[in-house]
């Protein structure tokens, strides 16, 4: 299994909107926590790396429209989310925006990439060339199971040419973060500002991070 899901390591940083942004860059260790209420002080080199994150944020959703995702929900408040269907923290993360999911209080646009394992891309392939993407993806994730190979799709044998192109368009944007995480979050908040934010948050933040959705 891909390391990149399993080295963790926290720090925090401020956002202009008022809140302290997760993010979890778990090839190089990195986990911000979030919370609102009292502000912490940023060091100058953690505002250098966030208007960075900032940047590169900002050109993956200047060219989403590339992109092939799955829809869940009809809200106006999106979070792009890169996964993986082998990925047990994309799952977790599946698992946890339920609530909100049911409530139909975010649009979840989930983009699938096929590079953690031997029969990722063959997966994400089968879910994209499916009669119904949404449901594949759904059937993925609910009998996904770490004994019986993680993510429960088959591999479709023969992908579409288009399939494959919309396959390499995903991890293409995905790469412009630097790395392979997943999952990787990708969104703008209430003022306009892009953040990407990479690895499972804790659950308890799900609720601050829809909250500060535009």
């Amino acid at each position: 299994m891909n390391k990149i899901f399993f080295k963790k390591h926290i720090i925090i940083d401020t956002l202009r909107v008022g809140i302290l942004s997760i993010s979890l860059l778990a090839a190089v260790g990195v986990v911000t926590l979030m919370t609102s209420g009292r502000a912490l002080a940023a060091p100058a080199a953690l505002n250098s790396a966030q208007s960075v994150r900032a940047r590169i944020a900002g050109s993956i959703l200047q060219d989403i429209q590339h992109a092939t995702w799955i829809s869940e929900g009809h809200n106006k408040h999106v979070i792009y989310i890169f996964f993986d269907p082998n990925c047990p923290y994309c799952h977790k993360l599946y698992e946890e925006f339920r609530p909100w999911v049911k409530r139909n209080e975010v649009q979840l646009r989930w983009l699938p990439i096929g590079t953690l394992m031997a029969s990722s891309r063959g997966k994400a392939a089968a879910i994209l060339q499916a009669k119904n993407p949404l449901a594949a993806f759904r059937r993925n994730e609910q009998g996904f199971s770490p004994v019986h190979g993680f993510g429960r799709i088959g591999e479709e044998p023969l992908p579409k040419p288009a399939i494959k192109k919309a396959l390499n368009i995903n991890a293409e944007l995905l790469d412009r973060t630097g790395q392979e995480a997943v999952p990787t979050m990708v969104f703008r908040v209430k003022d306009g500002t892009p953040i990407f934010i990479q690895g499972s948050p804790p659950p308890r933040f799900l609720g601050q991070i829809v909250d500060q959705l535009e």
